[in-house]
This record gives C-alpha cells, sequence and structure tokens, in this order.
C-alpha cells in the first residue's frame, strides 16, 4: 500500500521550519473557521505570510497540508500517552486505562479539528498517515508497557492496538462526538485496546 502524501522537502534550517510552522498554523486556523471547502493554497499562503511559491517548496497541494496536519496530531496524542505517568502501577488493564484517559482528554482538548478532517481523511489517506505515525511509537510505547507487564507487548500487537484504538475513536466522531464525553469511553477504549494486545505474557 502505498503511503499518505507527504511533504515535497523537509526545512533544514530554522527559517524554513518557521516557514513550514506557519504554513500548518495558517491551515488549522482556516479549517476550525471556514472548513475543508474554504482552504486553498493561495488562502493558507495569505494567512501564514508567505508567499505561494514558498508554500509549494513544502507542499504540493492542500492535501499534503492536511497529511501534516494529522500527522502533527497523531504525534501529540501519542505524546501524551507516552508520558502518561504510570507510577506504582503493575496492572497492564490500569496502565491501559490511564493511556486512554489521557489520549481521550487530548482528543477532546483540539476536537474541532478532528471535526474538520474527519470526512476528508479517505481523500487525503489520513488513516494510512495515522499508521505510519503510530507505528514509529511502538519501540517506545513497548518499554512503557514492559515496565507495568513484565515484559514488552508484542510490536505488531500493539500496533494494531494502537490503530483499534484510533479506528474506533475516528467511527464514534463519524456517528456522535458527543460520545467523548461519556464516562463510558475511557473503560471501553482500554478494553478494545487490551483485546487487541492479547497476552502479554505469552
Amino acid at each position: 500500500m502505498a503511503g499518505a502524501p507527504k511533504q515535497r522537502k523537509q526545512p533544514t534550517q530554522d527559517r524554513s521550519t518557521a516557514t513550514v510552522e506557519a504554513i500548518v498554523e495558517a491551515a488549522i486556523r482556516i479549517l476550525r473557521t471556514d472548513g475543508w471547502a474554504r482552504l486553498t493554497t493561495t488562502r493558507v499562503a495569505e494567512r501564514a505570510g508567505v508567499s505561494v511559491g514558498s508554500l509549494y517548496q513544502y507542499f504540493p497541494n492542500r492535501e499534503a497540508i492536511a497529511v501534516e496536519i494529522v500527522r502533527q496530531r497523531t504525534r501529540a496524542f501519542l505524546e501524551v500517552v507516552v508520558a502518561v505517568d504510570l507510577a506504582g502501577v503493575t496492572d497492564l488493564q490500569e496502565a491501559a486505562h490511564r493511556a486512554m484517559a489521557v489520549f481521550l482528554a487530548e482528543k477532546r482538548r483540539t476536537l474541532d479539528l478532528s471535526l474538520a478532517l474527519r470526512d476528508i481523511l479517505p481523500e487525503v489517506q489520513g488513516r494510512q498517515a495515522i499508521l505510519e505515525e503510530g507505528r514509529l511509537y511502538v519501540p517506545t510505547l513497548q518499554t512503557k508497557f514492559a515496565a507495568v507487564a513484565g515484559a514488552p507487548p508484542d510490536a505488531a500487537r500493539l500496533a494494531m492496538a494502537l490503530a483499534a484504538v484510533e479506528g474506533t475513536v475516528w467511527e464514534a466522531l463519524a456517528q456522535d462526538p458527543g460520545v467523548l464525553d461519556s464516562p463510558a469511553t475511557v473503560p471501553t477504549l482500554a478494553r478494545i485496546f487490551m483485546a487487541a494486545l492479547g497476552d502479554v505474557s505469552s
């Protein structure tokens, strides 16, 4: 399967990094206020304070910008999971519950952006981008959960568990975004995560 669209080139200097950040932030502001239909490369460049030519150095089209937003948000979700406090936790189910709680809190914090991106994910191969980013965090999360379980989870099953949780959340958003506020959602996601993860000790 072909990977999701990526930036045309990666920034290598502070100035180019700042340009890419300005472009992404401008696109996020437009998505939040006007939605995907009003997001064009011209509007993004104007809002970012850069020329359209500068934008095209890094992003070939608006779809590539959207994918970069998806990648950045996926990394933010996984970073809070990596940072979750598991001190004193000896039960993997409890660890999963804590991980899902912080993940969901971050998801709710940027829910408007997730909703703005929801319907275009198939168009921009957003789900593929999410899976690609998730795989990069598997080794770190193996170490994180090994400290609780006494053994690292299988890498393939951990990647599958991450994908299962993310897919469930996107489906929930498609049906009823309010479900993210339900007290039952965190334990439900924890159960899905654990079911996909399987027996870590085996």
